[in-house]
């Protein structure tokens, strides 16, 4: 009896058996064994004896009554048509063939101590089913059947890939890297464009297929060269923080990196990865960022690096967050049985990850959104593809200290995960607290105690079997930023930075959310003086293609290399606020956590210029007035919207910290500035209504701490949905995504005529996937 995989559908629209589980097995197994050939020197032996085996036999539970009988025409061709036959041959049967998978290999793998690698091969659906699959549903008149044709297939696939492992997983960061393994071979197994979907190919034709495949989508590739930083980095010589990083990156490890805003954080970071890539410490790159804007900038740097650090610039292939949109690898992958729904979304998330922001992860140099990495750690569908994915590579995390206690917590489970998958891990912030820098040297295995230094800027090394190293750095010219901070009105505001564009001086005004900037917005363009000069809106609401042009349009204009003449108005939120290189004349900004303001402050004369409209840099916060002996609630009404971004105790302790300041010297204050904000205080050193707010703060770290410790997980809960950000962060008010068209007219049941408001009328189908349309539907879509 022949058992089917994937169906085909004939002309007259006919359902009928496709390529066959033996023939699916057999490439599946052949792109696994082409994987594993590429396997880089970093990750070794990380893979077990057995493994394509295992991936091999990822699909064997489709050798069921429970599975085979969703294709009709199969009945008919086994004579199993009559309606008593059919009830006692399948009525009640399993027919998850990803759990019978499990069940079957746990059953057959020996000794029985093995059996834990039958979760990698069942989970290939992003469903778990536990570390163990009980009883399952059977008919007995067709189980001696179905098992004679597993063991079969069995014995034909250890005859080809060799035996299943003989001994169990060392742990489970190496049990998940060989699932996201299958999964991937999986995918690519399964796409049309590489395999027939109607028929099998003898054993040399499928190799040749499998790495046909992955030369075709560009799998690994991309040997660096030799070169010295101004090789890399246009010409310029590192400083002395660079020298420091890149000294020390020797051996896989943590690495955290504190210095100034602006002080090429970036760079040492790039160049300490081509160190340990070229040493064989590591292979390839993962840059993570907190926003798809700053992943987008960061994208032309690290190309550019690229372009220099490649023997061959023709190999370049790098992933980032928005990078299927540019260019895109044909990806046919149908369900398995089109009117199943479990078949059809396991075919859409295959096609997912070869066209959409994951892609980034899987690409050997990737720049994205750390949520894109932290879903690494999370019960969400196929978390263990990301895991295999980032295995060995060098993964720079950037801006770390801008997340809340949910999502750090997070970080602090990732970096972790990471280092056991043996990847370094670059840790960049320019406003790190002590504290955090010891729960990340804890999460990478150092003795938190031994870390003591106060200097700034520091490199921190925690290399395995090692003790903690701190290297002082120093710091280089000081700069003094004027500062004032006072309960401004919003008209003083918006003429103080009227009259300032107006002598040709480039502005920012920064608001904590998206309502307060549109309505400075509407202000600002309002008054009888903006044709004067240039005045923009930037936050993370707008359709993603006009996101693009304003992005394009003004990080250019205020960047390192503007040109001076008409003055401008940037009202911006927290999209601008770093990882970004634009240089301001005059910031004005609502009160905002320290490390936040100093990161804004980070984009105030940023660069050395001949000629400036502004005498010095200044620095305008404009804090909520509040009675010293206010309580809790007036505290909070005090702080308005921005009370709901941040938390209102820290929004008091930084209030604190400035308002009495008439400067600040960067980067000699930045560390004392934090310190002061952050640190333990008694009860009785705390004003009226501050002790509550303070006691709300210690329950919300606790509650949001467990929280995400129960996101990370992933075995006793049901997996969410593989969506961009799902579990990674808290969520605020609910959003959902909206798509803004100019016309949407139906032509018939499944195809509709639109026109998107950037572009021409196209047509849109419910079933045929097109990465025109698919293109055009996220360039104009808004949360």
């Amino acid at each position: 009896m022949q058992f089917w995989a994937k169906t085909v559908t004939r002309a007259d629209r006919v359902m009928c058996p496709g390529i066959s589980v033996q023939a699916h097995c057999l490439n599946v197994g052949c792109v696994a064994e082409a994987l594993l050939e590429m396997l880089p020197a970093a990750l070794g032996d990380f893979a077990p004896a057995g493994a394509v085996t295992l991936a091999a036999l990822h699909d064997i539970g489709k050798i069921s009554c429970g599975f085979q009988v969703k294709c009709p025409e199969w009945l008919v061709q086994h004579d199993l048509t009559d309606a008593a036959l059919q009830e006692r041959w399948a009525t009640g049967a399993e027919s998850d063939h990803a759990k019978i998978t499990q069940a079957f290999l746990q059953k057959v793998m020996k000794p029985a101590r093995t059996h834990g690698w039958g979760v990698a091969a069942g989970v290939h659906h992003g469903r778990i089913f536990g570390r163990s699959v009980g009883v399952l549903n059977v008919i007995g008149q067709r189980e001696e059947c179905e098992t004679q044709a597993r063991e079969a297939l069995l014995k034909e696939m250890t005859a080809i890939f060799g035996a299943l492992p003989a001994e169990p997983p060392k742990d489970d960061a190496a049990l998940w890297w060989l699932a996201g393994l299958i999964s991937v071979a999986d995918w690519i197994g399964s796409n049309e464009a590489f395999f027939p979907a109607d028929r099998g190919l003898p054993v040399e034709e499928s190799r040749d297929a499998a790495s046909s495949a992955l030369r075709q989508i560009h799998w690994g590739g991309g040997k660096l060269r030799t070169a010295k930083f101004p090789e890399l980095f246009d010409g310029f010589q590192p400083n002395l923080l660079q020298e420091q990083v890149h000294a020390h990156c020797e051996a896989r490890g943590l690495f955290i990196v504190e210095g100034p805003m602006g002080c090429g954080k970036t760079e040492a970071a790039l160049w300490a990865a081509h160190r340990l890539i070229a040493a064989g410490a590591n292979d390839g790159i993962y840059f993570a960022l907190p926003t798809q804007v700053t992943s987008n900038r960061i994208h032309q740097r690290v190309a550019s690096f690229l372009r220099d650090a490649l023997e061959d610039v023709s190999t370049l292939r790098l992933a980032h967050s928005a990078s299927w949109l540019e260019q895109f690898q044909t990806t046919i992958l149908r369900p398995a049985v089109p009117d199943d729904a479990q078949a059809a979304e396991h075919a859409r998330e295959g096609r997912s990850w070869f066209a959409s922001a994951k892609h980034a992860l899987l690409a050997r140099f990737g720049v994205g959104t750390v949520d894109q990495a932290l879903q690494g750690v999370v019960a969400v569908k196929h978390f263990f593809v990301r895991r295999f994915g980032l295995a060995g590579k060098v993964v720079i995390l950037d801006e770390v200290h801008s997340y809340d206690v949910y999502t750090s917590t997070l970080i602090t489970r990732l970096i972790q995960e990471l280092l056991a998958l043996r990847c370094s891990v670059i840790v960049l912030s320019a406003t790190l607290t002590r504290e955090r820098r010891a729960e990340l040297i804890t999460a990478a295995e150092g003795e938190a105690g031994s870390v003591e230094s106060t200097a700034y800027p520091l490199v921190t090394v925690a290399v395995a079997d090692e003790p903690v190293r701190e290297i002082d750095v120093a710091p280089g010219a000081t700069r003094s930023v004027k500062i004032k901070t006072a309960a401004f009105t919003e008209a003083k505001i918006i003429d103080e930075c009227i009259a300032r564009a107006e002598t040709g001086q480039q502005v920012l005004y920064l608001r904590n959310t998206v309502v307060e900037a549109q309505a400075t917005c509407r202000a600002v363009v309002g008054s009888s003086r903006a044709n004067r000069m240039q005045v923009g809106l930037l936050h993370s609401r707008f359709p993603f293609f006009r996101r693009q042009e304003l992005e394009n349009e003004w990080l250019v204009r205020l960047g390192r290399d503007r040109v001076s003449g008409k003055g401008s108005i940037l009202i911006a939120t927290q999209v601008v606020e770093q990882s970004v290189d634009i240089d301001l004349d005059f910031i004005v900004t609502d009160l905002a956590p320290t490390d936040m303001l100093l990161q804004r402050m980070g984009r105030l004369w940023r660069h050395e210029r001949i000629e400036r409209r502004a005498r010095e840099p200044e620095f305008w916060i404009n804090t909520p007035a509040f009675r010293s002996e206010a309580d809790a609630a007036e505290l909070k009404r005090a702080f308005g919207r921005s009370g709901r971004v941040y938390a209102p105790y820290v929004l008091l302790r930084t209030a604190e910290v400035f308002v009495a300041r008439p400067a600040v010297a960067l980067p000699d204050d930045i560390r004392t500035l934090l310190e002061a904000t952050y640190a333990e205080r008694s009860e009785f050193e705390e004003r009226p209504g501050a002790q509550e707010l303070r006691d709300d703060v210690a329950k919300t770290r606790e509650k949001h701490q467990a929280l995400a410790q129960s996101a990370t997980k992933v075995f006793g809960q049901q997996s969410q949905a593989d969506l961009e950000g799902k579990l990674t962060r808290l969520r605020g008010a609910r959003t959902c995504d909206l798509l803004l068209l100019r016309s949407c007219e139906m032509m018939t049941r499944d195809r509709w005529r639109i026109t998107p408001l950037d572009g021409a009328p196209l047509t849109v189908s419910a079933y045929e996937w097109s990465f025109t349309a698919a293109r055009a539907l996220h360039r104009n879509l808004v949360r």
